[in-house]
C-alpha cells in the first residue's frame, strides 16, 4: 500500500472509494510542502484545489476581520477547501501553515468526478457538509424565523429581514451592493399583490372570517401579474390575501416582501431628497405629468440600468410608485391566520366538488371501463393542441397573425415560410390564437361553440384556489386537432382532466382530491410546466427521471415512466432535452448559490420547481394505500424558463413567444401522444 493510499484510507470520505478509484485518484494528486506561517489560499482566492492533509495542521483564519480571526485548526488526516471546488465560489477563509506541513492537491475537475461518479463518496460528503458544518444553516434560519412568526400571528415584515439578508438568495444576486437590483426588485412585484409600495397592512388567512364570506361583493380584487393569489383590498392600505393549501404561498408571499423592502429601501436612500419629493408631488396635479415625468426621471441619481428597470416595472406610472415608495418606509405589518381546525369545507373539497359536477355531465364516472388521464399544466396547451376549431382556422390565423403581429412571427424563410423562429407551424398558429381569439370578431364565440360540440368543458369557478379546470371526453369520434398527435381516439372511454398549475404544497392536496375521486380509473399523471435550470439554457427541456423533496432530502422515483429523450429531442429539435433528478424547493427566493451548487453537484439535479415532489408523495401514497392501480403511469417534464445560477437570466426577464412556446408544447404533444395512442 502505498503513502497516498494510506492517507486516502484515513479520510473521510475518500476511504469509501474503491481500490481502483483510490488509485485513479492518487495518480492525480500533486504532493505540496508548505513551512510555518505559510500561506496556502488567501480569502477571496479564485482557487478551486481541495487540501488532504497529510501532516501537521493547517489554520482557517477570517483576514476580513479587524484583527482576522483564526475560527478553526484542522488536523492531519482530514481535507479542506471542497467548497470553492463544489460551489464554483471564492475562497471563504485563509488557509496557514501550523509548522510544517504536507498536503496531497486535488484539482477541482477530478474532485467533482468523484462526486458526480461515486454515490457513496458524495452522500458521504453531503452528509459532512450538512451535519458536521452547516452549510445550510441561513436557509434554515430563514424557515425557522418564517415558522416563529408566524406562530405568532401578528408581527412587523422587517423583524424577517435580517434572515433574508443572511441567506442572499441567487434570484437576488445584489442584494448587498448599493446599485438597485432592478432585476429582483421586478421578480417580487409581479408576484406581490399590486399596489405593494402604499401597503402598510396585510391580513393573510386560510378561511375568509364569516364577515368577509363572498369578497368580490364587498371588497375590490386586487390581482397579482406572476401569482395566482385572491386577494382584496378592503379599505386604503389594508389588503387580504386567501392562502393557499400548506407552507409555500405564505412563505413565497413573505420573502417577496423581504426582497421588495430591501430594493425598495436602497431606492428611498438614494432619492431621498425634499426637491425630488416636492417634484413629485407636482406631478400628481400635472395636466399631461408624462413629459415632466421624463424629465424628472433624467436628472435623477440612477443608472441608465437602474431607469430602465424602472420603466420596465411599472411603465409611466414609475413616478407614483417611486413617491409611494419615499413616503412608505417599508413599513409593513402583518397578521396570519392559519386555521387549523375546520369542518367547513375546504377550498380544496369545494374545488374538487365542482369539478366532479362538470365531469359527470360529460362521462359516466361509474362506468368500470372510464380511464382517466391527469395532467398538470397551463390552461392553453392541452386546450390548443386538443382544438378542432384552431386547427380549421390555421391558415386564417397565420395570415392575420403575418398583418398583425409580425414581430412575434419572425422573418420567414424557404424552410419555414411561416417564420424563423418556429420549427413547427402549429406552434405559431397557438403563440398568434390568443391575440386573434381576442381581437377578430365572433372568433371566441365560434370557437367556444366548437369547443362544446367536440365534448371540451373549462372550469373557472375555483373556490379560491386560483386552479381552473379543462375536461375533454376523448369517446367520440376523433375531430381535427394538432396535426402532430394520433388521427385515432382510445378504445375505452377516456376523460383528460387538465388542472392548472397548483402552487408548493398546494398540488399534494389538488392530487390527492383528484386521485380520490377517480380512485382506480386513473390511468395517467402529468406533469408539465416551467422549472429554473440548472442545466442548458432557457427554453431547453428537463425529462424528470426523478424528483427530490430538498426539505427533507427525499428522493421520489417515478413509476412506470415512459417519455423518452428521442421522442421530445425530435418534437423540439431546435432545444436540447436533459433527463436526469429535479429538485421541489420550498421557494425560489429560499434559494442560495451554495444550495443550487450543492444539489446540482451531489445529487444530479438539472433544474428545480416547487411541486413536482408533492405530486409524487401523494401518488405514491395512493398506489401503497390502493387507492389507485399500480401501473398508472407517470410523466414528468419541464421546460427551463430561468437559470438561477446566472443572474443575468432570471425569472424577471420574461420568454419571448418562440422561447417558451415550442418547448411547452413540444411536451404537450408528447404526453398527448401516450394518451392517445398508449399501445404506439
Amino acid at each position: 500500500m502505498t503513502p497516498v493510499d494510506a492517507l486516502l484510507l484515513r479520510v473521510h470520505p475518500f476511504q469509501f472509494l474503491s481500490a481502483d478509484r483510490r488509485a485513479w485518484l492518487a495518480e492525480r494528486m500533486v504532493a505540496r510542502r508548505y513551512a510555518d506561517g505559510e500561506v496556502l489560499v488567501k480569502e477571496l482566492d479564485e482557487s478551486r484545489e481541495v487540501f488532504v492533509i497529510a501532516t501537521g495542521a493547517i489554520e482557517a483564519i477570517d483576514d476580513l476581520r479587524d484583527p482576522p480571526v483564526r475560527l478553526s485548526v484542522i488536523t492531519a488526516g482530514h481535507y479542506i477547501g471542497e467548497r470553492s471546488a463544489l460551489f464554483e465560489a471564492p475562497r471563504q477563509l485563509t488557509l496557514r501553515a501550523v509548522g510544517d506541513v504536507e498536503v496531497q492537491v486535488i484539482a477541482a475537475d477530478a474532485f467533482l468526478a468523484l462526486v458526480q461518479e461515486e454515490p457513496a463518496f458524495a452522500q458521504a460528503l453531503a452528509r459532512a457538509l450538512t451535519g458536521k458544518q452547516g452549510i445550510f444553516g441561513a436557509y434554515r434560519h430563514m424557515q425557522a424565523r418564517v415558522y416563529a412568526l408566524l406562530d405568532r400571528r401578528e408581527f412587523l415584515h422587517g423583524e424577517l429581514l435580517p434572515a433574508y439578508r443572511k441567506l442572499m438568495p441567487a434570484l437576488h444576486p445584489k442584494l448587498a451592493e448599493d446599485e438597485i437590483d432592478v432585476g429582483a426588485l421586478g421578480y417580487v412585484v409581479a408576484r406581490l399583490p399590486e399596489g405593494v409600495t402604499r401597503t402598510c397592512f396585510y391580513y393573510l388567512t386560510t378561511a375568509l372570517p364569516e364577515l368577509y364570506q363572498d369578497p368580490d361583493d364587498k371588497f375590490d380584487p386586487v390581482p397579482t401579474k406572476a401569482r395566482r393569489r385572491a386577494s382584496w383590498e378592503p379599505m386604503s392600505g389594508k389588503h387580504i390575501v386567501l392562502l393557499r393549501d400548506g407552507i409555500s404561498d405564505v412563505t413565497d408571499l413573505l420573502t417577496c416582501l423581504c426582497g421588495y423592502a430591501i430594493e425598495a429601501r436602497k431606492l428611498r436612500h438614494r432619492l431621498r431628497s425634499g426637491e425630488i419629493l416636492a417634484r413629485l408631488r407636482r406631478l400628481t396635479t400635472e395636466p399631461e405629468p408624462e413629459e415632466a415625468a421624463r424629465e424628472l426621471l433624467a436628472e435623477l441619481p440612477l443608472s441608465p440600468e437602474e431607469r430602465r428597470g424602472l420603466i420596465s416595472i411599472w411603465g409611466d406610472r414609475w413616478w407614483r410608485e417611486v413617491r409611494n415608495i419615499l413616503l412608505h418606509h417599508e413599513d409593513i405589518a402583518v397578521e396570519c391566520d392559519i386555521i387549523l381546525e375546520s369542518y367547513n369545507s375546504s377550498a380544496a373539497e369545494t374545488w374538487t366538488s365542482q369539478v366532479r359536477e362538470k365531469a359527470a355531465v360529460l362521462v359516466d364516472l361509474d362506468n368500470p371501463e372510464l380511464e382517466v388521464h391527469i395532467i398538470s399544466s397551463n390552461t392553453h396547451s392541452v386546450s390548443n393542441c386538443l382544438s378542432p376549431y384552431l386547427a380549421k382556422q390555421a391558415d386564417a390565423i397565420l395570415t392575420w397573425g403575418r398583418e398583425h403581429y409580425p414581430h412575434v412571427c419572425g422573418m420567414p424563410t424557404e424552410e419555414r415560410p411561416w417564420g424563423a423562429p418556429w420549427a413547427h407551424r402549429e406552434d405559431l398558429v397557438y403563440a398568434l390564437g390568443r391575440y386573434y381569439l381576442e381581437e377578430v370578431p365572433g372568433a371566441y364565440a365560434r370557437w367556444d361553440v366548437e369547443e362544446r360540440n367536440a365534448n371540451h368543458r373549462h372550469l373557472d369557478e375555483t373556490a379560491f384556489t386560483g386552479i381552473a379546470v379543462d375536461l375533454f371526453d376523448l369517446s367520440g369520434e376523433a375531430g381535427p386537432c394538432d396535426p402532430l398527435l394520433p388521427t385515432t381516439r382510445p378504445e375505452r372511454p377516456t376523460l383528460i382532466v387538465n388542472v392548472d398549475y397548483a402552487f408548493g404544497q398546494q398540488a399534494e392536496q389538488i392530487l390527492a382530491s383528484l386521485l380520490f375521486l377517480f380512485g382506480p380509473r386513473v390511468r395517467s399523471v402529468n406533469v408539465m410546466g416551467k422549472a429554473g435550470g440548472l442545466v442548458g439554457g432557457r427554453g431547453d427541456v428537463q425529462l424528470a427521471e426523478s424528483v427530490l423533496l430538498q426539505s427533507e432530502d427525499q428522493v421520489f422515483s417515478l413509476p412506470n415512466r415512459d417519455l423518452d429523450v428521442e421522442e421530445l429531442q425530435a418534437l423540439i429539435p431546435d432545444r436540447r432535452v436533459f433527463p436526469g433528478r429535479v429538485l421541489t424547493v420550498a421557494g425560489t427566493l429560499l434559494q442560495d448559490r451554495t444550495l443550487l451548487h450543492f444539489y446540482q453537484r451531489i445529487y444530479g439535479c438539472i433544474g428545480l420547481e416547487m411541486e413536482g415532489s408533492f405530486f409524487m408523495r401523494q401518488l405514491q401514497r395512493a398506489i401503497q394505500t390502493g387507492v389507485v392501480r399500480p401501473d398508472v403511469k407517470t410523466r414528468f417534464a419541464y421546460y427551463t424558463s430561468d437559470l438561477p445560477l446566472e443572474p443575468a437570466h432570471n425569472l424577471s426577464e420574461g420568454m419571448a413567444a418562440h422561447e417558451g412556446v415550442p418547448p411547452l408544447y413540444g411536451i404537450t404533444r408528447a404526453m398527448l401522444r401516450r394518451i392517445l395512442a398508449p399501445d404506439g
